[in-house]
């Protein structure tokens, strides 16, 4: 369980506090039902959604240890927390590891691989085209090996489409980063 921001820290995330750009699908009727909702205790549908956010991840705000308990109680009773898949991303923020860190690897292989590629078809333009491919191809090694001990623990049931793992990371990134923005 999260616990809440104090002192310093909370200081500083104050500072970070603005407007965030978040979509929700809900059927007209909730709407409604959400605005009365707000609207009997004099209160924003957005304060509404930010005292729950605070209270869930036990944020910069937070109502009480109550509130935080029962947020988070709510979350893992929910469908999406009973079983969650066990996808690489999963596994990634489980185990601690920054899933865009996973993706700088990913990316950097493509591009030693690229660049071995351009030494292969190209050796006239390298002085020593032999040491530069070796050296291309024992970086790419050393990074399979990172994401290799990163993926260690990981034990997903059934087949593994590595590219639909990292479309989702990357998915994700996209989104952490526009909330950010």
């Amino acid at each position: 369980m999260s616990i809440p921001v104090m002192g310093n820290q909370q200081q500083k995330e104050m500072k970070t506090i603005r407007k965030r750009q978040i979509t929700v699908k809900l059927s007209d009727a909730d709407c409604d039902r959400l605005v009365d909702l707000c609207g009997r205790y004099n209160l924003g549908v957005g304060e509404l959604l930010e005292n729950f956010i605070g209270d869930l991840v036990g944020g910069t705000y937070s109502n009480g240890s109550d509130e935080r308990a029962y947020a988070r109680e709510w979350f893992e009773r929910c469908w999406f927390s009973l079983q969650p898949e066990q996808t690489l991303l999963n596994h990634l923020l489980s185990w601690g590891y920054e899933p865009e860190d996973y993706l700088d690897m990913v990316d950097e292989i493509k591009d030693l691989r690229n660049q071995r590629k351009y030494v292969v078809n190209h050796p006239d333009e390298f002085t020593y085209p032999d040491e530069e491919k070796r050296s291309l191809k024992e970086l790419v090694i050393d990074i399979e090996d990172a994401l290799a001990s990163m993926r260690e623990d990981w034990h997903p049931e059934g087949k593994v489409h590595m590219s639909k793992e990292i479309r989702r990371i990357r998915k994700w990134k996209e989104e952490k980063q526009s909330l950010l923005e």
